[in-house]
């Protein structure tokens, strides 16, 4: 009992941590809003303004996951891995979360569905062609580099290893995953979110090495941006044949991953329980360290409240 006892307080330490760092990032992005007139005034989609929100992107996320990681005593190596892979497991990475996200896309539908059930749906986000060729570089740039590159040194970098010492392999992968939808505040995208984090942390336990991740990361982003261009620029016909091929492009590769990943022996490895490192307590016992973490119980509560802010009710017929 002593040693559940430990577990359980390291788990919820673990929690402790990762919450911190999270509603440290919420703070900042608020006590920003009083200094945003300070920062120069550019029109949305323009250079400058593409540049501002990078700026503010790396202030409010990558500083306090970067502290966190600091005090935590984390060198970069331990963020990133120190493995190598080879390059079949960065095509089947980017394979699988290629293909994963058609599927979620279809699984977000069906959400979508069951909120207009209730009357509700999620606001729209609209996308703004930038005005330049210059803008459209900075965009790609705070779109589908810095963010792939950030984002899986926090979420299966510092945030799965913090969790991996306390919770084994399965439940930091499963933690961290919730963690990475949560922050996006959506319904829709838990399926693409979720998904994605598993798959993810998955190949950063089993290939020591968080670049394949980061490298599927960045295609996912660059897909997003590129069938919103060819809406945006080519207008619906024309945005509509482009994201069709990419879709059916993305189906392919999911479907070669797939392969990659039965006949590298993944597959028969997690089936037989042989990958990762099995929690030290039942599943509900560390649910139940993870929810008693203060900071982790605010982070959860935030997040709901932001993603039913994200809510609208449908216009009556």
């Amino acid at each position: 009992m002593h040693w559940e006892r430990t577990v359980r307080r390291q788990t919820r330490r673990s929690a402790d941590i990762i919450g911190v760092t999270i509603l440290a990032s919420l703070a900042i992005n608020y006590l920003l809003y009083p200094l945003m007139w300070l920062l120069p005034d550019f029109a949305d989609g323009t250079a400058g303004g593409e540049l501002i929100d990078i700026i503010l992107y790396v202030i409010v996320f990558a500083i306090p996951f970067a502290l966190g990681s600091r005090l935590s005593g984390m060198t970069v190596q331990d963020l990133m891995g120190a493995k190598r892979p080879e390059p079949g497991v960065y095509f089947m990475t980017i394979g699988l979360v290629l293909g994963w996200s058609v599927l979620a896309g279809s699984m977000g539908v069906g959400i979508e569905g069951i909120l207009n059930q209730f009357g509700l749906t999620e606001i729209a986000e609209e996308y703004q062609l930038p005005s330049s060729p210059a803008a459209l570089a900075i965009q790609f740039l705070g779109t589908a580099v810095i963010p792939p590159i950030v984002e899986e040194l926090c979420y299966r970098g510092f945030y799965l290893r913090t969790a991996e010492r306390a919770m084994g392999s399965w439940a930091a992968i499963a933690l961290t995953s919730i963690a990475f939808w949560l922050a996006h505040y959506s319904i829709e995208i838990m399926p693409l979110a979720v998904g994605f984090g598993v798959i993810g942390g998955y190949i950063r336990e089993r290939y020591g090495s968080l670049l394949p991740s980061m490298c599927a990361h960045f295609a996912v982003n660059t897909v997003y941006l590129l069938v919103n261009i060819s809406f945006a620029a080519g207008g619906d016909r024309i945005g509509s044949v482009l994201s069709a091929g990419i879709y059916l492009l993305e189906l392919l590769l999911g479907a070669v991953g797939v392969v990659l990943f039965v006949r590298r022996g993944c597959l028969k490895e997690i089936w037989h329980g042989v990958f990762g490192n099995p929690a030290d307590v039942p599943a509900k016992q560390l649910v139940f360290a993870v929810l008693t973490s203060i900071p982790a119980l605010l982070v959860l509560l935030l997040s709901m409240y932001f993603t039913s802010g994200n809510l609208e009710v449908l216009p009556l017929p």
